[in-house]
């Protein structure tokens, strides 16, 4: 008990102290920000050239052009996905679906009948602990949470994912504040690697198996009304990198180290440059390769909130 104690008043000490130095940081920031766009705005003159409109558009690669897609599109106000067609795509086809979202803006409430298609998942172990009874559950909920009740959408193509993080507790570890039950996934989108991960939480009865429902079932909302309307995947849109960013991060980063403490692995949702090592996640579900278009060079965590 006292050494739980002791790490509790530790974690809750570095917690406060670093999340109140990043959102100092983050308001510093922001506002050295708003002053350097103020300063610019005076400086540009009347002729400067117009911003670059996107990327360029490798060969064969294109967007949505559904007349329902394109009008979601300018209604949302989303940017457009770019794809090489190919039958591993996410695909609304249910009218009475695209032309309500184009009215709206937004995904459906629920659906009434077929609304589409959806890539078969591929799963591939992790190279070392994924293995057991509790791994097999854990993929099982998996494709559980991405298949939902199977009455609206129907599998076609495949998409490739690989599991990245996996860690189950024994019985007795489940109410002691350290180390947690993880699951995440890693898969291909726009040519980068993207990893969806969560973890338990130290100190309670979630397990590894309720983690990757939850995962599956959010990469298949993910994909189903993004890429399967045209639009691109929120989880390639960078964030805001204003004050409010900055402080966000801070609080994610701080639970990083915290969890780090307690022993848990640090399982935060991110995008990350692909290399020859992910080579066996393609082809993608949207035929781009790594590389192709805006290519990173450093990590991006999601925001955890969302993700």
């Amino acid at each position: 008990m006292k050494r739980y104690g002791f790490g509790m008043v530790l974690g809750l000490m570095v917690l406060n102290a670093t999340a109140q130095e990043a959102i100092d940081e983050a308001r510093m920031e922001g506002a050295a920000a708003t002053s350097a766009k103020a300063q610019t705005a005076v400086e540009v003159p009347a002729t400067a050239p117009a911003q670059n409109p996107g990327p360029q558009v490798p060969a064969g690669v294109t967007t949505e052009k559904n007349p329902l897609k394109v009008a979601l599109l300018t209604k949302s106000g989303a940017k457009p996905a770019l794809f090489r067609p190919t039958p591993n795509l996410p695909e609304i086809v249910n009218e009475d679906v695209l032309r309500g979202m184009s009215e709206t803006g937004k995904a459906p409430g629920k659906a009434s009948s077929f609304i589409g298609y959806m890539p078969k998942l591929k799963v591939l172990p992790c190279a070392k602990g994924c293995e057991g009874k509790d791994y097999d559950r854990a993929v099982a909920a998996l494709l559980k949470g991405y298949r939902g009740d199977g009455k609206y959408f129907k599998e076609r193509g495949e998409m490739v994912v690989q599991v990245r993080w996996f860690n189950t507790r024994p019985w007795y570890m489940k109410s002691v504040p350290y180390t947690a039950d993880v699951f995440g996934v890693s898969f291909i989108l726009e040519g980068k690697l993207v990893s969806l991960g969560k973890t338990s939480g130290v100190g309670t009865h979630v397990v590894a198996a309720d983690l990757a429902e939850s995962i599956g079932a959010r990469l298949a909302v993910e994909l189903a009304y993004s890429l399967g309307t045209g639009v691109r995947p929120p989880i390639l849109v960078p964030m805001n990198k204003d004050a409010l960013h900055g402080v966000a991060t801070a609080v994610m980063e701080t639970g990083a180290k915290v969890d780090g403490m307690l022993g848990v692995d640090d399982v935060r949702s991110r995008i990350e440059p692909a290399t020859e090592a992910n080579a066996n996640l393609l082809p993608a579900i949207d035929g781009i390769n790594p590389g192709e278009i805006e290519p990173i060079s450093e990590i991006r965590y999601l925001n955890s909130i969302v993700f």
